[in-house]
């Protein structure tokens, strides 16, 4: 959601040639997956929290931990704020921010409250339907994309701004790591390595072909212009004078898909903080409050958003990417010693 509401903030970087920055990094990530999922099986270890502990220890792995666990109310306050804003600035300009902002949280709260089931229910449905209206909005804004705009290639080479594209990328892409709170409810962990990336392969496609959809519709200096570019792309929808805008299928998939990533990040933060032995029954209810205060700070000024969302990258590939990684290669390494010993 993340690569898709907001790409300006990485193609202001990356310019014309952000699109081949988005396909280096999606290999990488596909690669941090494929090692990741493959090492959960190899040590028959699916908690987080044990295997930062076993890593380094009850006391780093535990502050380790707790970074990740930041990063996961930071992404609570990204989902809320991004969808208070973006409604805001370009659809519901009459509706004030704070009042979309409430609305979005106090149903998110009520879904967790109700647990697993309907957060699977929820789930499943929002994305049939995000997917079918991706697809068509991909086909009502064919006619409007003018391949030329990538053109030239890597016409300055390779500058620092790319690299910083790149790495933009790769931590918004580590928003994957979420799910891996989820893997240890996961009943049949057979397939878990093969899914799991036909599901990322699938991910990757579509944000390659919404990258490269927005750059060949406004041309880069317009893009790097739009906050929001993906919200203005489907106001030149018209077909047959019977549709003049694509702004429902934009808004089931800004709304809808904000929502599910909120509630499922929210329920991984619940489990990790429940693993650190810091949650009590309030603390769903104090989150919440505490992603409300937050956010109507940022939804107001779409500059301090965006600032927000510049710092927001970086995090994400340290505790996202960085050190899970890390942890997961030392608890590797760790577990394979021990079983040669035994």
């Amino acid at each position: 959601m993340s690569l898709k509401t907001y790409p300006s903030l990485m193609t202001r970087n990356g310019g014309r040639d952000s699109w081949i920055t988005l396909i280096i990094a999606s290999i990488i990530i596909f690669l941090y997956a494929w090692f990741m999922l493959s090492s959960f099986k190899k040590t028959n270890t699916f908690n987080l929290y044990n295997i930062y502990c076993g890593a380094l220890g009850k006391f780093w792995g535990n502050f380790l931990l707790i970074l990740f666990a930041i990063t996961l109310f930071l992404s609570l306050v990204e989902s809320a704020s991004v969808e208070a804003n973006s409604m805001h600035t370009n659809m519901l300009f009459e509706v004030p921010s704070w009042y979309i902002l409430i609305f979005f949280v106090c149903p998110a709260l009520y879904t967790i409250k109700k647990g697993k089931a309907a957060l699977i229910i929820t789930t499943v449905i929002s994305m049939v339907l995000i997917i079918i209206s991706g697809i068509n909005l991909s086909i009502l804004t064919i006619k409007y994309k003018k391949l030329y705009y990538l053109l030239p290639i890597l016409k300055d080479g390779i500058r620092p701004d790319i690299i910083k594209s790149f790495l933009q990328f790769l931590g918004l892409y580590g928003c994957f790591t979420i799910a891996f709170a989820y893997i240890e409810d996961i009943q049949d962990k057979n397939k878990i390595v093969r899914t799991s990336l036909i599901s990322l392969i699938f991910i990757i496609q579509m944000q390659i072909i919404s990258i490269m959809g927005i750059i060949t519709t406004f041309e880069i200096r317009y893009l790097n212009t739009m906050p929001y570019p993906k919200l203005l792309q489907t106001q030149l929808v018209e077909l047959s004078r019977f549709m003049e805008s694509g702004e429902f299928f934009v808004m089931l998939q800004i709304l809808g898909g904000w929502y599910i990533k909120y509630v499922l990040t929210f329920y991984a933060l619940m489990k990790i903080l429940k693993d650190l032995k810091i949650y009590d029954k309030y603390t769903i209810y104090t989150s919440s409050l505490l992603v409300l205060i937050a956010g109507l700070a940022l939804s107001q000024d779409t500059f301090n958003l965006f600032r927000f969302l510049n710092y927001y990258t970086y995090i994400c590939l340290v505790n996202f990417v960085i050190i899970p990684f890390i942890m997961m290669l030392i608890f590797r390494i760790r577990t394979v010693q021990k079983n040669r010993g035994q």
